[in-house]
């Protein structure tokens, strides 16, 4: 018996001030969004996740720059504190399945981040699909990573949302035995594996903002094939060895069809003598970060977000 929860269900298990956001978020997108040119499909996410912005705080300072890297330059963006100290430096990697998302999409969520915290954080912006196919954002978000590290005296966390997700749990993996490794690493609903056998998948699969056949989609976008293996070579989850991983926090939506990812990675760590705290946000769907302005179960966690960074440096 399938346990997918029907499209009718949503109706009721999502707050009509959630649905009121759903459908602006919908309603900012042309009807034949996945049949438009990249580019397109582009210009139209960020000018949703714009709409949806309320300006940036005025106590920090932002800065745009290119990061020389061991092998290509990156452009980076860097939110600063004004007139505070920083306790850490938070390296961010941004959603959009490896296809969308730039510097732009997700700038108030480090800009908010930032001046709730006072740390340090630089949004990287590495190569997107299909024009640049796996493993490239992994490749850069590593690259980016060992960059500021070699210049950073403050203590490093890497951290990002979906996609990005993935890319700061990738870091952490190949760095752990690094000198300049991460303190921690803390990951707002992240696709960490290519195991659509979870059940997560299939509960999930028609849940709004992100379903199981999206998914497929960027992923496919992504490998450049139609052909997903199960164990994805240098995704977090195909990982044979989870020990000395730094501590780990994970942000998942309930109603999301990659929380299975979440809870996974976390058990596997655990397993593996590690720490990992994971937090299922009730009531929430994928993406709900860009909602903390108009949602108060989104701003609630939002606030368990940035008080779980300032804990890692308490």
């Amino acid at each position: 018996m399938s346990t997918r929860i029907s499209t009718e269900s949503y109706t009721h298990l999502l707050s009509p001030e959630y649905w009121e956001f759903i459908h602006q978020v919908e309603a900012s997108f042309p009807i034949d969004f996945s049949s438009l040119p990249i580019d397109k499909q582009r210009e139209a996410y960020n000018a949703m996740l714009a709409g949806l912005a309320s300006g940036d705080p005025t106590n920090i300072t932002v800065q745009d720059s290119e990061l020389k890297t061991a092998k290509h330059s990156l452009p980076i963006r860097t939110y600063q504190a004004n007139n505070i100290n920083p306790a850490a430096h938070i390296v961010y990697f941004h959603g959009g399945g490896f296809v969308l998302g730039d510097l732009d999409s997700h700038s108030g969520i480090c800009a908010d981040l930032c001046a709730g915290t006072g740390f340090t954080f630089t949004s990287v912006d590495y190569r997107l699909a299909p024009e640049h196919l796996y493993p490239a954002a992994l490749e850069d978000s590593l690259l980016a990573y060992e960059a500021i590290a070699a210049a950073e005296t403050l203590p490093l966390i890497v951290m990002g949302d979906s996609a990005g997700g993935c890319l700061a749990a990738y870091v952490a993996h190949h760095t752990r035995n690094s000198a300049n490794k991460p303190m921690a690493q803390v990951l707002i609903y992240p696709a960490l594996g290519s195991d659509y056998s979870l059940i997560s998948y299939e509960r999930y699969a028609d849940a709004p903002l992100l379903t199981t056949a999206s998914m497929y989609d960027y992923l496919h976008l992504w490998l450049g094939t139609q052909d997903i293996p199960k164990q994805l070579a240098e995704l977090p989850l195909a990982d044979k060895d989870f020990r000395g991983l730094p501590k780990t926090i994970i942000f998942s939506a309930e109603f999301d069809p990659i929380i299975g990812d979440a809870e996974l990675y976390c058990a596997q760590i655990s397993m593996a003598g590690g720490e990992a705290h994971w937090q299922e946000e009730k009531g929430l769907t994928h993406g709900y970060l860009h909602g903390r302005h108009q949602l108060a179960s989104a701003q609630a966690s939002f606030a368990r977000i940035q008080a779980a960074l300032q804990g890692l440096v308490a």
